[in-house]
């Protein structure tokens, strides 16, 4: 029963960090408190695990065939 309730809450955390602000019948204060959670976990990946711009190098081939004289 212990196990079931730890699943629940994190859960309704879950989805309270996720989606909690765009809930309209949530009182503001509520509201916030989701925005700034979801901020604040944001704000825990560092920087330096950015993605991948998988499209780079499409891109500068496409650059470099639309203007073949120019070199960067």
């Amino acid at each position: 029963m212990n196990k079931n309730l730890i699943w629940l809450f994190v859960i309704m955390a879950t989805v309270f960090v996720t989606a909690g602000d765009s809930l309209e019948f949530m009182p503001e204060p509520l509201q916030n408190a989701s925005l700034e959670s979801r901020k604040f976990v944001v704000g825990l990946w560092p920087d330096w695990l950015k993605g991948k711009n998988t499209n780079e190098r499409t891109e500068k081939a496409v650059d470099e065939l639309e203007n073949p004289g120019k070199k960067e």
